[in-house]
């Protein structure tokens, strides 16, 4: 076979291998664990959006909510569509469909400023790492954000070259499109990083010019005419303001204006803290990672154009999102394909020196060495789940060793020196290739198989919906929570209407009185709040609610956030 048509195999099969175990790593298990942290804002806002028929106003529980935009949750909608149903698979496949659009964009850019070889390997180094695994199968708009960037850039070099209106428009669109889904970076992020590159191509004259200011009039109008309709439409009866009272647009510059010099709720991060969250995100790549900062910084006089850029723009994106008073760990994800890029430009490179290669050993015997522990975890996990008394999930007991062996497998080849069957495979260099496919059978097993086999602990949606059944006689106006209403509940409830919300005893007096026969009072465990309720419900009552969140395994039991529901009379419970 000619030497130009074994590449293009070899290069055709990369990008199928990386596109397939990119969908089955984010997809697989999607739907099988339950909401978790803040997810449950993104699946009942959808499930009101399509019981209401309103989409231009979100709501949890009747409370307009326009702290994040709407397309996060229009991207949600959309594919209920096609599945016919608003469960946790549905509210995560946007983050999925985002993160696989993100790796394609990365490769892209990759392979258009550098090779294919670099290209590829981003690919892979993006799609195992624990930031980008973590969200990208987490219902939230950080992935959207992240993929509006990283393709927005990556349209921009395609069209650089013969941009037109048309061009710029797309651009801007992507732009604001990603500021829909999480906020005004996914607009400042890819306009901050292309300037660096049109000075140093000395092109920018080039792009002065009145349809790439009309493009992106067009762009703005477009982002803002959502916020404009939220304003001028009339809102479903049951629906009402936050207690802010601000506007879509207002909370829009509260958000991503105001919060970048007051950080408001998000007060409790160091200027510094991108530092330590940075290699959280990138982990385990950030290994490799911190020599390629080395060698930018100690090769910069024989460095490409194209190469300080990309140090350039991942310098210009830390310092951004460091400089803003609100910081959170997720916030910096857009940081990650370029870091991905900087990873692989150093592991594709031929003249790594001596203490190089020994990190890329090193980083080989760890991978061989966390894949022997997997192989044989089934012996300590069913020890270990004697000792607790613990009925393990099959799924995490046969999962974890599957893993180990299959990464052992390829290290076994790699090992051999038998490194071009991996090459082939995908898509990366033979010094390298075993390491990162090995890792990344790893990583992706754990967030695919073993995480959300571990779901059979949690207790909140068993709750939930052992609730729907014993409260379906309730009308929802009966149902008092005090003082948080915890959404899960809501969702997995379905309630056809709002629930009263109190944050003070004397309100939910008010309601108890103005309320005929049997109610519900639903609050937390914690003894601050039962002993406010004791003021208005016998204390005997109160330390015997009618139903009680289970506790699961590994629990602290003093501080884990539990519900307490009580189904209450108030001529027979003694309501004071």
């Amino acid at each position: 076979m000619p030497e130009n048509s074994e590449n293009n195999q070899t290069h055709d099969w990369g990008y199928w291998t990386l596109g397939i175990i990119a969908a089955l790593a984010l997809f697989w298990g999607l739907g099988h664990y339950a909401l978790w942290g803040s997810e449950d804002r993104w699946a009942e806002i959808t499930r009101e959006m399509l019981l209401n028929k309103d989409y231009i106003h979100p709501a949890i529980n009747g409370q307009v909510y326009f702290d994040k935009p709407l397309l996060s949750y229009w991207l949600i909608v959309f594919v209920t569509f096609f599945c016919n149903c608003l469960n946790e698979f549905v509210v995560r496949a946007p983050s999925a469909l985002s993160a696989l659009a993100g790796i394609c964009a990365t490769v892209y850019i990759g392979r258009k400023l550098f090779e294919r070889k670099v290209g590829i390997t981003a690919g892979w180094i993006l799609l195992s790492s624990l930031g980008f695994l973590f969200w990208g199968r987490t219902a939230a708009a950080d992935m959207e954000n992240l993929a509006a960037i990283a393709i927005a850039v990556a349209w921009f070099l395609a069209r650089e070259k013969k941009a037109g209106f048309f061009s710029y428009l797309l651009f801007y669109l992507i732009c604001f499109l990603g500021a829909m889904a999480k906020g005004l970076p996914a607009l400042v992020v890819p306009v901050m990083i292309i300037i660096p590159y049109v000075l140093m191509k000395g092109r920018w004259k080039k792009h002065v010019k009145f349809s790439n200011f009309l493009a992106a009039l067009v762009g703005g109008a477009i982002y803002f005419l959502p916020f404009y309709l939220a304003s001028v439409m009339e809102m479903p009866p049951h629906y009402f303001n936050p207690a802010s009272n601000l506007s879509g647009l207002e909370l829009v510059w509260q958000e991503n204006i105001l919060r970048v010099f007051n950080p408001l709720d998000h007060n409790d991060e160091y200027w510094f803290s991108y530092f330590y969250h940075l290699p959280r995100i990138m982990a385990p790549w950030i290994v490799f990672l911190i020599p390629a900062v080395i060698t930018v910084i100690t090769r910069w006089k024989d460095l490409k154009k194209n190469d300080r850029w990309l140090a350039w723009t991942t310098l210009l994106i830390f310092i951004l999102f460091s400089a803003s008073s609100s910081r959170r760990w997720y916030y910096i994800l857009p940081i990650m394909p370029f870091c991905a890029l900087m990873i692989a430009r150093f592991l594709c490179s031929s003249s790594h020196e001596k203490w190089e290669r020994m990190i890329i050993e090193i980083v080989r015997w760890v991978v061989v060495a966390v894949a022997i522990i997997e192989a044989i975890s089934i012996v300590f996990a069913s020890l270990w789940g004697q000792i607790f008394d613990l009925d393990l999930p099959w799924m995490l007991l046969l999962s974890t060793p599957i893993s180990g062996v299959a990464a052992l497998v390829v290290m076994f080849i790699d090992e051999r020196g038998d490194r071009q069957h991996i090459k082939q495979f995908t898509g990366m260099p033979e010094s390298f290739g075993g390491i990162i496919l090995g890792g990344t059978i790893l990583i992706c097993g754990l967030f695919s198989f073993q995480l959300p086999s571990i779901n059979k602990f949690r207790s909140e949606k068993p709750f939930a919906l052992k609730m729907k059944n014993e409260l379906i006689n309730i009308k929802p106006e009966n149902i008092i929570i005090y003082p948080k209403i915890p959404v899960k509940l809501i969702f997995y409830m379905k309630l056809s209407r709002p629930v009263h919300v109190v944050n003070n005893i004397e309100d939910m007096k008010k309601i108890i009185n103005s309320t005929t026969g049997k109610f519900v009072i639903v609050s937390y465990n914690k003894e601050k709040y039962l002993s406010e309720l004791a003021k208005i419900i016998p204390r005997k009552v109160v330390d015997n609610p009618d139903y009680k969140e289970d506790f699961t395994p590994f629990e602290n039991k003093e501080k884990a956030r539990k519900i307490y529901i009580w189904l209450i009379n108030n001529k027979t419970r003694g309501i004071k």
